[in-house]
């Protein structure tokens, strides 16, 4: 019986967040729709859309419960996501995406090079092994790549750019912000 038991939580073990990286932090505007909703050390980002939200990477499964808090912070809903998007699948990156997943209902689009080791919860992962397990979640689209993913008005573009994990996906989009003109260096224009 003990043997039983024992086997059983065996299955739900999975790597801890290293407590440094994933402290609370207030979430802010980046520029124009594109927010920070992460941890200190391990990002996340919002993309606003008037018809529903994107989400890329949820941090570690502890995370999960830090970027719901922080994007009703910014006034948003976790209900509104509609897209899923990862950069890549270690569990310091993806780990809380299955619980964001669960709760917003919002689909995930992945590489496909990267679909079979969210599947597994970071098993079998070509440079750690199974060292950093994390609850499994399932791709509802494989991308392709540079594929345009739309909604609500903005258009993110995928990049395979394989090296840190065999699917690594970098995004690119365009992002309107105020312009804003720093009157100390004359000449310069930033925009936020």
């Amino acid at each position: 019986m003990v043997l039983l038991a024992s086997a059983i939580n065996a299955g739900d073990q999975f790597a801890p967040a290293n407590p440094e990286w994933n402290r609370a932090i207030e979430p802010f505007r980046v520029v124009g729709n594109l927010y920070y909703v992460g941890a200190t050390d391990v990002s996340s980002y919002l993309i606003t859309t008037p018809a529903g939200h994107f989400l890329l990477d949820a941090g570690f499964r502890e995370s999960a419960p830090i970027v719901e808090a922080n994007i009703q912070k910014l006034g948003f809903r976790v209900e509104d996501v509609r897209l899923l998007l990862i950069s890549h699948g270690h569990y310091d990156d993806v780990g809380g995406m299955a619980a964001i997943k669960a709760r917003s209902g919002a689909a995930l689009l992945a590489n496909p090079a990267e679909a079979g080791l969210l599947s597994r919860g970071g098993k079998g992962d070509f440079a750690f092994g199974d060292k950093y397990p994390y609850p499994s979640v399932s791709a509802d689209r494989p991308l392709r790549d540079g594929e345009q993913v739309r909604l609500g008005g903005t258009v993110l573009t995928a990049h395979f750019t394989p090296g840190h994990t065999r699917g690594c996906t970098s995004w690119t989009t365009t992002i309107k912000g105020e312009r804003y003109v720093n009157h100390r260096f004359p000449g310069i224009e930033q925009f936020y």
